[in-house]
């Protein structure tokens, strides 16, 4: 799921260059919303599985670097309520 994320940044079109901050986020929006949606709310679990999956998904990370976002991409990201939501946001 994190590749067709990252892989969707490309897709942006106009935009800035997303930041490694930018890209963090999006990837710890989509673990919050996948956890959320299993009814995991604990804070200490949510920081763990953000920081496995960054680990896991660095040179994913590394090629979202660089890539075309928006502004109003990252606005909808971070107020989107699940993972097909967040990948419409950046489209």
């Amino acid at each position: 799921m994190l590749v067709l994320v990252v892989a969707s940044v490309a897709l942006s079109g106009c935009g800035r260059h997303a930041t490694k901050a930018d890209c963090e986020l999006i990837v710890d929006r989509m673990v919050e919303v996948k956890l959320k949606a299993k009814n995991v709310t604990d804070p200490a679990t949510i920081a763990t599985m953000k920081a496995d999956l960054r680990k896991d998904a660095d040179a994913d990370l590394q090629g979202c670097v660089g890539r075309r976002i928006t502004d109003s991409a990252m606005a909808c990201i971070k107020t989107a309520d699940s993972q097909d939501a967040i990948i419409k946001c950046l489209r």
